[in-house]
């Protein structure tokens, strides 16, 4: 078994998740390690489209994929986004290298809310895999659904094995085939039947024959990736910057033998803590920062200040810092900066990352909030040319169509039964800002961008919010306008 992995998100198809009851996004690697068997393109895809047309839905369905992948339970947080007169279903295709090997893989999760107990349960997953030799072959399949959600009594159930097309060719995976333990403890825990450390532990014990090593690669593979190289930045972050509350500074280090990720949340008005531990992964992390951030804000540093050293309740050894901004030699409180440069700070470590390193896939929400566009449109520019890894991104900012071409822009469309689509008819002299504006105004599409029903309905609500009879009459005690009076 090789410890080595890159994995590349290929598609992602989302099934009746929060308003998209169907919606499909290939990405730029998907045609390639299709026909070559290999990922030779920069991977940058930014999603466009209308408020409430699916862009949020497809980084949530993402960090939700993340949860299942690091064999954890999804946080019933996302309860609410789960259908419940449909089924849910998530399916991701993946492309999985090692030294020695590559991998297709197709997996699918079915979700359901319990709301009696407050929990997401996974009630069937699907797993396909192909192996590359000279063409894609050697395809397997495992299909399990976990009876023991709807189970009355657990002990009259008779062994649970899974369903495969191919089950002679799996028999080297024994626990395939006496399902019982595993599936309750996974029922119990709320988590994958195939991405946990019962499964991944077992895989390093199965027999050594080709069937048992690829699929071992697979699950570790897919583990990894979801611990280790899959960043998802949803807009929860943003909202912590622009409150003013604090900044989450995310780091990541590797060395030829280690992959070494930290998030650490400082407060941008008052002291933090850090673990002793953490800190020079910390400090390393800004540092990079800071080699990044010269070429995007050329004046700008930031800086760690440490004023004190003490041991936590538990015994661990813990300093106590503030941030702080560095320009032209002044020094002063990280609070005062934009909110853009904060959300670029908070971020920008994941991109460095991501430039540098082919296994790792950054998804962000609203990528644009805060930031210049002029700036913004600069950076993806450079990402587009020359990054190793992966960017899935969303965002309003239409500048950023000037620097992408036209195959990495996905537009939600107004259809909930077809959310996704690429734009088609656009020629190479074409200003793709303007055609996707003449593409919302006039349509031309294979599906409607915008709905112009929406304009009308605003209009007629404004005029009816500014109708006397709905204005509401505000009054006040005497005593509140006898002090009224004094004061003017």
């Amino acid at each position: 078994m090789d410890n080595r992995y890159s994995v590349r998100i290929m598609r992602s198809e989302i099934n009746y998740l929060k308003n998209v009851n169907f919606g499909e996004i290939t990405y730029m690697n998907h045609g390639s390690i299709n026909t070559k068997g290999k990922a030779d393109k920069t991977d940058v895809v930014g999603i466009y489209g209308q408020n409430g047309s699916g862009k949020t839905a497809l980084v949530e369905s993402l960090d939700i994929l993340k949860y299942v992948l690091m064999g954890m339970p999804i946080p019933y947080d996302f309860a609410g986004i789960i259908s419940k007169e449909e089924q849910t279903k998530l399916v991701t295709d993946f492309y999985i290298e090692t030294k020695q090997s590559k991998y297709k893989v197709q997996y699918a999760v079915y979700l359901r809310v319990n709301e009696e107990i407050q929990k997401i349960e996974i009630i069937r997953e699907t797993l396909v895999y192909w192996l590359r030799g000279s063409a894609w072959k050697s395809e397997r399949d495992i299909d399990f659904e976990n009876p023991n959600y709807d189970a009355v009594d657990l002990l009259d159930q008779e062994d649970l094995t899974v369903k495969s097309n191919h089950a002679a060719n799996l028999k080297s995976i024994p626990f395939l085939w006496a399902m019982q333990k595993l599936a309750l403890i996974c029922s119990q825990r709320h988590i994958s039947v195939f991405f946990n450390t019962l499964v991944s532990d077992s895989c390093k014990s199965m027999k050594s024959d080709e069937e048992a090593i690829n699929f071992s690669n697979i699950i570790h593979g897919l583990m990894k990736f979801g611990m280790v190289d899959l960043n998802v930045i949803r807009i929860e972050q943003l909202g912590q910057i622009n409150s003013n509350i604090v900044i989450p500074i995310n780091g990541r280090s590797t060395t030829e033998n280690t992959i070494t990720q930290s998030r650490v949340t400082l407060y941008i008005a008052g002291e933090s803590d850090i673990d002793k531990e953490l800190y020079d992964q910390v400090t390393m992390t800004i540092d990079a920062i800071n080699t990044a951030l010269k070429s995007i804000i050329p004046d700008l540093q930031i800086e760690l200040d440490k004023t004190a050293e003490f041991e936590k309740p538990d015994g661990k050894k813990a300093f106590k810092v503030n941030i702080y901004s560095k320009r032209g030699g002044k020094k002063f409180p990280f609070r005062y900066e934009s909110e853009g440069i904060k959300r670029i700070i908070s971020i920008l470590n994941y991109l460095i990352s991501a430039f540098n390193e082919s296994s790792v896939c950054l998804v962000v929400d609203e990528l644009d909030s805060g930031i210049f566009e002029y700036l913004l449109g600069e950076l993806l520019g450079l990402m587009h040319k020359e990054m190793k890894g992966q960017l899935i991104f969303t965002s309003h900012n239409l500048r950023i169509l000037e620097k992408l071409d036209a195959k990495n822009i996905i537009c939600t469309t107004t259809n909930p039964d077809n959310r996704y689509i690429r734009m088609v008819g656009i020629e190479k002299n074409h200003n793709k800002r303007d055609y996707y504006i003449r593409a919302l105004t006039v349509g031309g599409q294979k599906e409607d961008l915008y709905d112009e029903d929406d304009l009308i309905a605003m209009g007629y609500a404004f005029r009816k919010a500014g109708n006397p009879n709905n204005r509401v009459t505000l009054q006040f005690s005497p005593q509140f306008e006898e002090d009224l009076h004094k004061a003017n």
